[in-house]
């Protein structure tokens, strides 16, 4: 025999389910994230330069422009000396390929052409193999009179999207925050100063110990030698006497 329950308990079971429900809601507009337009910059990511202006490791073209006129012979002494650093960085970059690029068409043809030779020289000078030498031609008009000599190889590096523009009231501090292109300096020369891109990814391998001196320190210590690093700089010195006198 089934049995149903008096409406008085169906009552009170409904009253416990709306008010179950209604801590529920409760509980779920806690978790509710709330910003207070007046926090200050170091509590809120938005604020955070790094985000706003950050570092990204992508493949670019690196390019180096040599104009040559129509009267161009050879490399001047500074022309030469940026030649060598830009192969230099090629040689720490880690490509394979650099490619020495001369104008077709234009009125300096004939004098580019030499003249990438003479940068092609250069660059076997400062130690790149032949084989990864790459000579391409570019065409250029005929109202091109200083087309250039390009130089380009392709590589790893770190890069920042462009700073500005500059629309944000500096002296504008009501809300403790700092300006929108606030930090894109500091990343983009951060950016230019990184040796190998890829140390901003991934840490380096540690280098081997250094056998000979760990011993020789172990010995000093051992024998109750108070220095264990070069004191030649402190024999014979004495203290300033009279200073604040």
């Amino acid at each position: 025999m089934t049995t149903h329950p008096s409406a008085p308990g169906r009552a009170r079971r409904h009253a416990v389910a709306a008010l179950l429900a209604a801590a529920s809601i409760i509980a779920l507009a806690g978790c509710a994230k709330t910003v207070d337009p007046l926090a200050t910059a170091s509590t809120t990511s938005t604020d955070d330069y790094r985000l706003n202006h950050p570092i990204t490791i992508a493949d670019q073209v690196a390019t180096m422009d040599v104009p040559v006129s129509v009267d161009t012979r050879t490399l001047t002494v500074g022309e030469r000396g940026n030649v060598t650093f830009f192969a230099q960085s090629f040689l720490a970059s880690g490509s394979d390929i650099i490619a020495v690029v001369a104008p077709s068409g234009s009125p300096n043809q004939v004098a580019a052409a030499a003249i990438a030779v003479q940068a092609e020289q250069v660059l076997r000078a400062a130690g790149i193999n032949p084989a990864a030498i790459d000579y391409r031609v570019y065409h250029a008009g005929p109202e091109e009179k200083i087309a250039p000599v390009r130089l380009a190889f392709d590589r790893v590096a770190a890069t920042t999207a462009p700073c500005g523009p500059w629309q944000d009231d500096v002296t504008d501090t009501s809300l403790n925050r700092h300006y929108e292109a606030f930090g894109c300096a500091s990343q983009q020369n951060l950016a230019a100063m990184i040796d190998n891109p890829l140390d901003l990814l991934y840490p380096r391998g540690m280098s081997p110990a250094d056998a000979a001196r760990r011993a020789n320190v172990l010995q000093k210590y051992r024998t109750g030698d108070r220095f264990t690093s070069d004191t030649s700089g402190e024999a014979g010195g004495t203290v300033a006497t009279g200073v604040g006198d």
